[in-house]
């Protein structure tokens, strides 16, 4: 059964988690793999200065898309070193994903539309696919009951539904401006509902906790189930 892996676009300020991730994508490439790339740092740079030139919203989001597609190339070409039979081409749609998934065992893809969050290309990457999980190796460690790096009295929470997530995010507000998404957005929660998608998030600078859960189902952060 195929997986979606979701990378925090912060796995590729460094060139050693992106390697460990290389890794572990060769190791359990015969499951069927596809991995959503995050634009990170290299968007947020480029949405801000093109806030700051156009003053075009549309722009910021078009540019955080080349820039999770940049990374994600990084990703394939990395994988190909490692002689894994990866797909070599970024989709850029989801019919392009499926015919993609048809040929290749491991897909490396970044952003599809402006206004959707990678997370949200994650969820509907594997609603196309009939995908049931969604690995979101995160700049955080799990959900919380509020911003942990803003709230030290905010609440770890292992196991949660999809109806307790929404009241979290109801409670703190959903950004839906470019570079400013939140851990999991409202539209990635609808279509996780409609489809009866899970979601694993573990902290994306720690591999090994992927290690865990794909060889011992072992979940050492957050599980959102349906």
């Amino acid at each position: 059964m195929g997986i979606v892996i979701k990378l925090t676009g912060r796995v590729f300020n460094s060139e050693e988690l992106i390697n460990k991730y290389a890794d572990i994508i060769a190791e359990e490439a015969n499951r069927g793999i596809v991995v959503v790339a995050g634009g990170g740092d290299t968007a947020r740079r480029y949405i801000e200065i093109v806030r700051k030139l156009t003053g075009r919203e549309a722009a910021a989001d078009m540019l955080g898309i080349w820039a999770s597609r940049l990374n994600a190339m990084l990703m394939m070409y990395t994988l190909l070193a490692k002689g894994v039979n990866v797909y070599l081409s970024i989709p850029e749609t989801l019919q392009e994903l499926g015919e993609a998934y048809s040929s290749s065992k491991v897909i490396v893809m970044g952003g599809l539309q402006p206004g959707q969050s990678t997370t949200m290309v994650s969820v509907l990457a594997a609603e196309y696919l009939g995908i049931g999980t969604v690995v979101n190796c995160s700049n955080i460690d799990a959900l919380y009951t509020d911003d942990p790096s803003k709230n030290p009295n905010a609440v770890r929470i292992e196991k949660a539904r999809l109806s307790e997530v929404e009241g979290i995010l109801s409670r703190e507000g959903v950004r839906s401006f470019a570079g400013t998404y939140e851990l999991i957005d409202e539209w990635a929660l609808q279509i996780m509902r409609r489809s009866g998608i899970s979601m694993i998030i573990l902290d994306g600078k720690d591999p090994g906790k992927l290690i865990k859960y794909l060889k011992y189902g072992t979940i050492d952060g957050t599980l959102i189930t349906p």
